[in-house]
């Protein structure tokens, strides 16, 4: 609908859209702010995908997975809510996501594809929900991950986030969180 639209800012999408299609706002370089409505349910494969001077968004509680490529590249993305109805989130969803600092996995999330969080390289702190730990697709999902990243686990599943397959690959950076 809006792909290569590169000097759009702002766009309010009205009430009565259930779906952001695949490509929607591929190479919106400039699109800083954008308002998706609460009947939204679905978010398209690179939908956002090279939109650099988005700096936050709200995903509306109704979509229930993160599509592959969705916010890749989307290097101004500083702040973003995942709802608590998501359960997967898409191949490197949040690829080259340089400037997420913090992050919340909700509690339905079972499963996280390859590179989701791969070279969000300004990341400080994860914070999964699920207290069963959510399927990694692979070992790439946080690669990238800097040194004092920390990935926070619900209290009593930090042996069980440690040991299940591939989030091994994370365990020194997994801590509890607090009580």
């Amino acid at each position: 609908a809006f792909q290569n639209c590169y000097s759009l800012a702002s766009i309010t999408i009205p009430d009565g859209v259930t779906s952001i299609s695949s490509y929607a706002f591929y190479n919106c370089y400039s699109l800083a702010s954008i308002t998706i409505p609460n009947g939204v349910t679905s978010i398209g494969n690179t939908a956002f995908q090279n939109c650099y001077s988005l700096a936050s968004i709200t995903i509306p509680d109704g979509v229930t997975s993160i599509s592959s490529y969705a916010f890749y590249n989307c290097y101004s993305l500083a702040s973003i809510t995942i709802p608590n109805g998501v359960t997967s989130i898409g191949n490197t969803a949040f690829q080259n996501c340089y400037s997420l600092a913090s992050i919340t996995i909700p509690d339905g999330v079972t499963r996280i594809n390859a590179g989701a969080f791969q070279n969000c390289y300004g990341m400080a702190e994860y914070h999964l929900k699920p207290t069963t730990p959510p399927t990694l697709s692979n070992t790439n999902a946080f690669s990238g991950i800097p040194a004092d990243c920390i990935i926070y686990v619900p209290q009593g599943c930090l042996e069980a986030y440690q040991a299940a397959t591939n989030w091994a690959a994370y365990a020194d950076y997994m801590r509890e969180e607090a009580a």
